[in-house]
């Protein structure tokens, strides 16, 4: 794809408890679309503080969710996606990537793929809900583009997907999306307040695709394809660096994750991250 330009964007002060919404122009394919949150001096925040400060994040284009999870969750993802992801053991202070797209492959050539074209895109918006603040006061919103001319084509998403349960014993859900133009690359399931999870497994259409396999082994899995698996979690990898790494919901009436717990998660129940793989008609075959 060439050079890619960096444009900065509007800042907004973030108020305790309260929601910010920045606007992101429309123009170009947007490669990478990070938030940066800083202190009232405007140095970087530190990891930490954007994981206690900050809660949900929400990138919405023309009001469809591309991201809603807590930053939390999405700085687990960022521990999933591990080595492949950053030239370091964690993020960069103060920055988060959304465009996450880029950050489960390793070419140069999926990751531009990855991009988001903006054509036929009206609106993007970065909806941030601040927790309680102590040292951060701003966020703000950046991107790195290039100059073509393209629809949203193929790019991946992040939901997370709050589930009420707090006991031992195996746990089903068959409720996570089925949409035709999606293709499940991983499910980041965490294990709650207090929860422990032992044993995790996928069913599609009736069919075992992931036995009920131990943590530990899950974990091996995880590493073979260069992912990890962040303390507190189980994660369903369906992805394995190729763009082909991927469970496809076409033909898919029934799909199950069922997941046992060892330790209860706990009064808020626990969350199913769903991290998937958008692709229209013509953009990835």
């Amino acid at each position: 794809m060439g050079l890619k330009n960096t444009q900065n964007h509007e800042t907004k002060a973030l108020t305790s408890n309260q929601q910010a919404t920045l606007q992101i122009p429309t123009n170009g394919k947007i490669q990478s679309l990070m938030l940066f949150f800083a202190d009232s001096s405007g140095d970087p925040a530190t990891e930490a503080e954007i994981r206690a400060e900050i809660g949900n994040i929400r990138l919405t284009f023309n009001g469809r969710d591309v991201v809603n999870a807590s930053t939390v969750e999405l700085l687990d993802l960022y521990e999933f996606l591990g080595s492949a992801v950053f030239n370091a053991s964690g993020a960069p202070a103060g920055a988060m990537e959304l465009n996450v797209g880029r950050l489960v492959y390793s070419s140069p050539e999926a990751r531009d793929l990855m991009g988001l074209g903006t054509a036929d895109i009206a609106n993007i918006q970065v909806q941030v809900t601040a927790g309680t603040l102590s040292n951060i006061a701003s966020v703000q919103g950046v991107t790195s583009r290039t100059p073509v001319n393209e629809n949203l084509g193929a790019h991946c998403e992040y939901i997370s997907y709050p589930q009420s349960f707090n006991a031992t014993g195996d746990h089903t859900v068959d409720t996570l999306p089925r949409n035709t133009d999606s293709s499940y690359l991983g499910l980041v399931i965490n294990d709650g307040a207090s929860g422990v999870i032992s044993h995790s497994e996928v069913r599609v259409n009736n069919y075992t695709i992931r036995e009920r396999v131990a943590l530990a082994v899950n974990n091996l899995l995880l590493s073979e394809n260069k992912f990890a698996q962040p303390a507190g979690h189980f994660i369903h990898g369906f992805v394995d660096g190729s763009i082909d790494g991927r469970l496809p919901m076409v033909g898919v009436t029934d799909l199950r994750c069922i997941t046992t717990f060892a330790t209860a998660p706990g009064a808020g129940g626990y969350t199913i991250g769903a991290l998937t793989l958008i692709t229209p008609a013509k953009s990835v075959n």
